[in-house]
């Protein structure tokens, strides 16, 4: 039921963190996996690294925020795999600022990349998943700051993850007729490095790390996720196991949206 052998799955963010962990784990499940990101040489190490564990792997760099770029992202995966079956988009940015201080370029910058994009690497998978007439699955990487305020100083990426899920509802909605399903992962705190950098930049500037998800107690569970964690969702959903799940909303988070 976990089996993606033989199938061909895109990853974006793929470089380090959630997306590097759903790249091996996908390869390590028999998919032929197309590593994307805008740190290209991270995304070659990590193919690398699958390459070299007797799977098949293409790096390619790709700014998500550019139609362009991810027209041509696509293009290489069906140059050297053939169409995309699965897409686990991971990529995005979330640098956190004052609602009152934030400007209308940092505001867009945070709304390209991941709102955009999510929208420009769902569309062009479609086109390719469509154009097999076999179905597909795509898993985007949303957030529980989409539902509610987890930490301070984040209203931008909140506002962008709301639209992730969002347009993974609409997606599902309108293609499942094409046979493809269109699920969402929504992870809690987890243990990454675009985080720690997140947080060590805030401190830089003055602002402090607070809010419902540094309180005692609010992660029943004990401890923030790992990307392994939320990688094995990815999985479920991509996999045959999910075969009659689409437009839901998976939350990952250790309880911290029950608490």
């Amino acid at each position: 039921m976990w089996d993606i052998s033989g199938q061909t799955a895109v990853v974006t963010g793929a470089g380090r963190g959630i997306g590097r962990s759903v790249a091996k784990l996908f390869a390590a499940a028999g998919a032929k996996i197309v590593l994307a990101d805008i740190q290209g040489d991270s995304a070659a190490a990590a193919a690398r690294e699958i390459i070299a564990s007797g799977s098949q792997a293409l790096a390619v760099t790709v700014d998500i925020a550019a139609e362009d770029s991810v027209k041509a992202l696509y293009a290489s995966s069906l140059q050297k795999f053939g169409p995309a079956h699965i897409l686990v988009h991971c990529a995005a940015i979330f640098p956190k600022y004052p609602l009152l201080d934030i400007s209308v370029e940092q505001w867009d910058q945070i709304q390209a990349v991941n709102t955009r994009g999510t929208m420009l690497v769902m569309r062009e998978a479609i086109k390719q998943m469509r154009g097999t007439g076999r179905g597909g699955a795509i898993v985007n990487l949303s957030s529980v700051s989409g539902e509610r305020e987890v930490v301070f100083h984040n209203a931008a990426y909140g506002a962008s993850k709301a639209a992730t899920t969002n347009l993974t509802r609409v997606a599902a909605l309108e293609f499942a007729a094409d046979k493809i399903r269109v699920n969402a992962v929504l992870p809690g705190g987890t243990a990454t490095e675009g985080a720690k950098e997140a947080s060590e930049g805030m401190k830089q500037r003055g602002l402090e790390v607070k809010g419902p998800m540094m309180q005692p107690g609010r992660i029943p569970l004990g401890a923030m996720g790992t990307p392994d964690d939320i990688a094995a969702a990815c999985l479920f959903l991509a996999s045959p196991a999910a075969r009659y799940i689409t437009g839901q909303s998976l939350v990952v988070d250790g309880g911290f949206m029950v608490s």
